[in-house]
This record gives structure tokens, sequence and C-alpha cells, in this order.
């Protein structure tokens, strides 16, 4: 038998139930759709490999400022050897590298560790993770070694500054170098300057 509404067992039914209901059956009851929406992911665990032709308009050289790409290659802890997985993004890294547009220019290679070690540790062993780089770019893609310079800046830029210890600051970043400018000695300048302005 189903009681009216109003009475008074009714009441102290829902009453006893109160906080059972708003804890377990509120968004069941009003909100059904709710439930089989999945929650959004709060932190991507890789980003997606950077093609190489992507690759070669980022790190295209700029007058106002150094190009620069900071990519997921990563490395397991306190090793400097490439992982499997880092090698696809790698190899589109060498790709972009011999490219017609990027084949003269010259590129720094800083490698980056997580803060699980210690400093001078990680400073060191992100040394060895740029010059491993490096190396893999040299012998597999052919690029002349003086246009690849190794460093290490350890801990020091942190990409997940809120999980120090993650994977994600186990990378590697690639630096476009800005060529330096020839001058001309003062003799050729006032030779240039004149066959533009002419002579008398």
């Amino acid at each position: 038998m189903i009681m009216p509404i109003g009475s008074g067992a009714t009441a102290r039914l829902l009453y006893r139930h109160k906080a059972w209901r708003s804890r377990n059956l509120a968004l069941a009851l009003l909100l059904p759709g709710l439930i089989a929406v999945p929650l959004p992911v709060s932190f991507a665990q890789t980003a997606p490999v950077v093609p190489a032709n992507r690759l070669v308009d980022i790190l295209a050289p700029r007058p106002a400022k150094a190009s620069r790409v900071d990519l997921d290659i990563l490395f397991e802890v306190n090793k400097s050897t490439v992982t499997t997985a880092a090698k696809v993004q790698m190899r589109e890294l060498g790709n972009a590298l011999t490219s017609k547009k990027l084949s003269t220019i010259k590129f720094e290679v800083v490698g980056h560790t997580d803060a699980s070690g210690g400093a001078k540790a990680n400073k060191i062993l992100s040394l060895k993770r740029a010059k491993e780089v490096r190396q893999y770019l040299i012998r597999n893609f052919g690029i002349t070694p003086k246009r690849l310079r190794a460093s290490g800046r350890g801990e020091e830029q942190l990409k997940d500054t809120l999980r120090p210890g993650h994977r994600l600051n186990r990378r590697v970043e690639i630096i476009t170098l800005r060529a330096k400018s020839a001058q001309l000695p003062a003799g050729k300048m006032k030779q240039s300057l004149s066959d533009v302005l002419g002579s008398d």
C-alpha cells in the first residue's frame, strides 16, 4: 500500500533517509545522464609525436628570437639510453634537421632531468642524454658533428613543476643557433658604398 505523500509516516521515512538519499541517490534520480560521463584526464602522459614538416617550421631561423622546441624524447630514471618509443620522435627530428630548409643550420641539443637526484649528478646526466641524442642523429642521419652542440641543464628547467619527479621532465630540447652576422672590413665597406652611390 502506498501512503499519501502528506502522511506522517511518509514524512518520517523521508527524514530518516535524507542523508543517505542526498549522498547516494541525488544524481541517479535527478541527473541520470551524468553518471555515464567519464571524468576528464588530468594530465596527458605523453605528447603526440611532432612530425618532421612541423619541426621544420618550428626550428626555422627567426630574426627576433631563437627558435626552439621541447620534445618528449624520454629516458628511464638515472639512464642516458634513449627509449625505444622515443626513437619515433628522434627519426622525425633527424628528417627535419636534414631537410633542405634546415640542412645548413646549427642546433643545440639540451638535456633535461627530473628532480629525483642530486643537482650535480642531474647536470652530468642531462649532458649525457644530450650527447646520446646528438650521436644518434649523427650516426643515423649523417648530420655533420659541427652542426650539433650538446649541453645539459639538469633539473633547472622542469617541464612539470608540480611533479618534479615525473618522467616528462626527462626530455630533450632543440634550439636553433643564430648565425653570426658577417662583418666586412672597413675598406670593403667603403668600396661597397662607393659602388652603390657611384664615383665622381
